[in-house]
């Protein structure tokens, strides 16, 4: 089950600065999307973190090693979204789960102590590391708390005695007891309570970079939906349990079955394929039934021998199993044996039922990630990417040369007396406010392929323009402002503050180009303040004036 391309994790400790956002942007991640196993997650990484500092021979890279673990051991619930609380670490999930995390930098140590983190402290074949016995120590003592809830600590250690020199490493359980653990509360943002535990741990040499988080994320998407590989390792697991000579995933689509496999695991041997022995799958009346969620029995039968050959090992297709998300068929796994074998029993289809049910949690933890990748890389209220989006859409604009971005410009946008209408009216009214401006600025694009649009926190907003901007950066400027003014209706006149800078040669960065917009939206903003307070004196002096007049009249 191990997912690194070798047999063990790598000999490098502790975690560099890019893992370390990457585990506690998957935490904030997690807590946006179930606050519950967020809230479990940060208990146990602050008792982890507790719980090895009570061993005073750990260092401080295998302390932060666990801490991580701990923070993401049950990211694989999230993943697989399982509707039994009581099926939730199936080896499956475990698997998803450590998957994702190996693929993100620095993070393969986590990646395998997550993995084994559920095998038997007595009895596994492999020497587990600190941080994998820690975690399964910490998480029978937390269990499953609701969010905002905590264990009661007394009745928590009875399960740790319990399994202690069985399941639990004893040396860890007696150090668990030793602890003081009244004082632990639950963390009101778990993710920030992750953070301050890998910064107390991580050396002060090492800064926390939070720009590197939408790499990382991404990374991990791009892993949870890859399902190639999670397929091929269900084929092989299933050729071995039934001792297939050949196992074949393929996927359904809509109108077809597709006749390249997804994965293919074979017996090792030399295998004689008859010619056309998918096309009976292809059949309409068998996809009915498969779609419908019935195994095909003898699929095939004599009609996929070949009788010109009888020393061949040609296989003989036995058995289709549906791989059904939902009410929908995702695909088909295929086992067959050599005609010389003997067909397959209940208790083999069964096993194939099993894994074609595991085979479903990852097909369908593509579409799941998709929201997860949203949700990591969005603002939430607009809908619009977030500030580490666009830092990766300027650095990849940035690896260019000079002359291939002067074309380029960024338009940096506030908006005016947000504060004002959150103190007068309340936030729901400033929220609105916010979601008008988002609309403008997507009103305002001319070329979305181009286009990046970004809210980077609080009033700010941004939009990159990657190719034209000469052209149209200014134009796209103007209509943002008329556009949010315009949004206002008949209700109180509203402003949006908008500056640009292009990406010229004299700019030599991505800070700099933030800078240098920043600078020219806040001129933009000086400059309408001066000319409403300009107004607002003639209105006064009109006002003045004809205080005079009537005073001379009367």
């Amino acid at each position: 089950m191990l997912m690194n391309s070798d047999d063990s994790p790598p000999a490098t400790r502790g975690l560099t600065d890019a893992a370390v956002g990457a585990v506690v942007a998957l935490v904030r991640v997690v807590e946006l999307y179930d606050p519950a196993v967020a809230h479990r997650a940060a208990l146990r990484a602050i008792v982890t973190d507790r719980l090895l500092r009570e061993q005073t021979d750990h260092a401080n890279e295998t302390i932060i090693e666990a801490v991580a673990t701990a923070a993401l051991a049950d990211v694989d619930l999230t993943v697989s979204r399982p509707a039994d609380p009581e099926a939730a670490h199936e080896p499956t999930r475990t698997l998803l789960g450590a998957t994702m995390v190996g693929r993100l930098p620095g993070l393969r140590n986590v990646s395998h102590a997550i993995e084994v983190r559920r095998e038997r402290w007595d009895s596994s074949p492999v020497e587990l590391p600190v941080a994998a016995r820690a975690v399964a120590v910490v998480d029978a003592l937390v269990g499953n708390p609701a969010a905002g809830f905590v264990p009661t600590w007394d009745h928590a250690l009875r399960r740790v005695r319990r399994n202690r020199g069985g399941a639990l490493d004893p040396a860890l359980c007696d150090a668990l007891i030793r602890c003081d653990l009244n004082d632990i509360g639950a963390p009101p943002i778990p993710s920030a309570a992750v953070l301050d535990l890998l910064e107390a741990t991580t050396p002060e040499d090492t800064p926390i970079d939070g720009t590197k988080t939408a790499t990382t994320i991404r990374t991990a998407v791009v892993a949870a939906g890859q399902t190639t590989q999670l397929m091929t390792l269900f084929a092989e697991t299933a050729q071995r349990t039934i001792e297939a000579a050949e196992v074949l995933v393929l996927q359904l689509t809509e109108t077809q079955l597709e006749r390249d496999p997804v994965a293919r695991a074979t017996d090792g041997q030399h295998l004689d394929l008859p010619p056309g022995r998918l096309d009976e799958l292809a059949e309409f009346s068998v996809q009915a039934e498969l779609r419908a969620g019935i195994t095909i029995t003898k699929l095939g039968g004599d009609d996929a021998v070949d009788d010109d050959d009888d020393e061949g090992p040609v296989l003989s297709h036995d058995v289709a199993i549906p791989v059904l998300t939902g009410d929908d068929a995702w695909g088909v796994i295929v086992a067959s044996r050599r005609r010389d074998e003997p067909a397959f029993d209940e208790h083999d289809i069964s096993v194939l039922r099993h894994i074609a049910s595991e085979m479903a949690i990852a097909a369908t933890s593509t579409s799941h990630w998709a929201e997860i990748e949203r949700m990591a890389l969005r603002d939430q209220l607009t809908g619009l990417a977030n500030r580490h989006e666009l830092y990766r859409v300027l650095d990849a604009i940035f690896e260019r040369p000079a002359l291939e971005r002067v074309d380029t410009a960024l338009i940096m946008c506030d908006v005016d007396g947000l504060k004002i209408v959150n103190d007068t009216l309340g936030h729901q009214a400033g929220d609105r406010l916010l979601t008008d401006a988002a609309a403008a600025l997507r009103g305002a694009i001319r070329d979305p392929e181009r286009t990046t649009v970004c809210r980077i926190g609080g009033d700010e907003f941004c939009m990159v323009i990657d190719g034209g901007a000469l052209l149209t950066a200014h134009e796209v400027s103007d209509m943002i402002e008329r556009l949010f003014a315009r949004s206002a209706g008949s209700g109180p006149p509203r402003s949006i503050s908008c500056g640009i800078a292009f990406a010229n040669e004299e700019i030599e960065s991505r800070s700099a180009l933030l800078r240098a917009a920043d600078e020219n939206q806040y001129q933009t903003k000086r400059a309408r303040k001066a000319s409403i307070e300009r107004e607002l004196a003639k209105a006064e002096i009109a006002v003045g004036q004809q205080v005079d007049r009537r005073a001379i009249r009367d």
